[in-house]
């Protein structure tokens, strides 16, 4: 099965150097990387990444924006789609990754190292039948950054857990099989947390909790959240794969730092229907994170946490349908519709707007992708 890497960069991505080295040590050197820029990446980055796989013999598609409006010329609704200067220009290396028939997928950030051991074969387990402890959780929602081991020890929560389901949980496990169409890698070193978190003081990731399975699926109707920083998912999921552009305002405070979380929401509720499973767990990358000004990541998280909660409540009522991934994502979409009816007029208008850009992307993927 063969594999692409798809991350964005507004930096010289100094980190490839070590996950090139990766691949060419655990024998992945088919693996194809693909690097999508923006206005703010530097000119001289397409050299760089040249010299990395003249350096390791691995493959590198550098699409700087030049080559990115060439593409998307002729297509003007999926490039009002993918703001410039936002993580959303990732979703574009997704369509091209699975335009090329990569089966598996891996999205990485430009922040998060690669582990000591095989990166690619970690994530390997996308795309086979597995069999891996099922996790279910009393809250009705797994908290998947209660598997980590955190210093100086304190509850941690992935950044954009609903707040209403947060709270003392009861895990069990149960063994599950079936296809693994998700798999979620975390990370060590700084935790993807919400700002709160990080303004209450320091916390580091230092390994997995002892006594817990390094990697889990989550069982059918259980909630989770993750991001896409270190998460491989099989080519299957494109039309439900898109980072919704954050932000619009609801009332005085601008929306941000949620766009996967909510399409890992939505993207949960279809795989539990189409009855694959995500795993989250291993592999581990070490997050040295980039600068954040963590009182402006609390003002845009603010509203979105609050809308979390309501989007999570809606989407409880929501009964899939469909018998690809495409028509089911499209299906909850537009119940979707009718549940936000009840939201208060600022918050209802925003999703309305992401609505109708979620179902966009459904239906232009099978367009472009292959």
């Amino acid at each position: 099965m063969t594999t692409a890497i798809v991350t964005t960069t507004i930096r010289r991505p100094i980190v490839l150097a070590d996950y090139l080295e990766n691949l060419a040590r655990y024998g992945h050197g088919d693996t194809e990387v693909i690097v999508i820029g923006d206005r703010r990446t530097p000119p001289d980055v397409g050299g760089y990444l040249g010299g990395l796989s003249a350096d390791t013999g691995v493959g590198v598609d550098y699409w700087d924006v030049d080559r990115q409006r060439q593409f998307l010329h002729g297509l003007p609704v999926l490039d009002a789609l993918l703001p410039y200067d936002s993580i959303q220009r990732r979703n574009l290396g997704y369509i091209v990754a699975a335009g090329r028939g990569h089966p598996r997928i891996i999205s990485i950030d430009d922040d998060n190292w690669p582990p000591e051991g095989d990166f690619v074969g970690g994530h390997g387990i996308v795309g086979t039948e597995a069999e891996a402890p099922g996790v279910s959780s009393s809250t009705g929602w797994f908290n998947s950054a209660g598997l980590l081991r955190v210093r100086p020890r304190r509850p941690l929560y992935h950044r954009g857990f609903p707040t209403s389901r947060r709270g003392r949980a009861g895990w069990t496990f149960a063994p599950v099989q079936g296809r693994v169409v998700v798999n979620v890698g975390l990370w060590s070193g700084v935790p993807d947390a919400d700002a709160m978190t990080h303004l209450d003081g320091p916390v580091a990731v230092t390994g997995f909790r002892r006594g817990v399975p390094t990697r889990v699926a989550v069982t059918a109707g259980t909630g989770v959240v993750f991001n896409t920083q270190n998460t491989a998912f099989h080519r299957d999921l494109l039309p439900c794969m898109f980072l919704p552009p954050m932000g619009g305002r609801i009332g005085a405070l601008r929306v941000g730092r949620h766009d996967d979380v909510w399409m890992s929401i939505f993207l949960k509720k279809v795989v539990d229907h189409m009855g694959d499973l995500i795993c989250v767990g291993e592999p581990l990358t070490e997050q040295r994170r980039n600068p954040h000004d963590l009182f402006a990541d609390l003002l845009v998280e603010l509203p979105a946490l609050r809308l979390t909660n309501r989007i999570t409540d809606t989407l409880e009522d929501v009964v899939p349908t469909g018998s690809d991934y495409r028509s089911c994502f499209l299906g909850v979409v537009e119940d979707m519709r009718s549940g936000v009816g009840s939201y208060p007029p600022d918050e209802r208008a925003y999703m309305l707007t992401m609505l109708d850009r979620m179902a966009l992307w459904g239906l232009l993927t099978e367009r472009v992708s292959g």
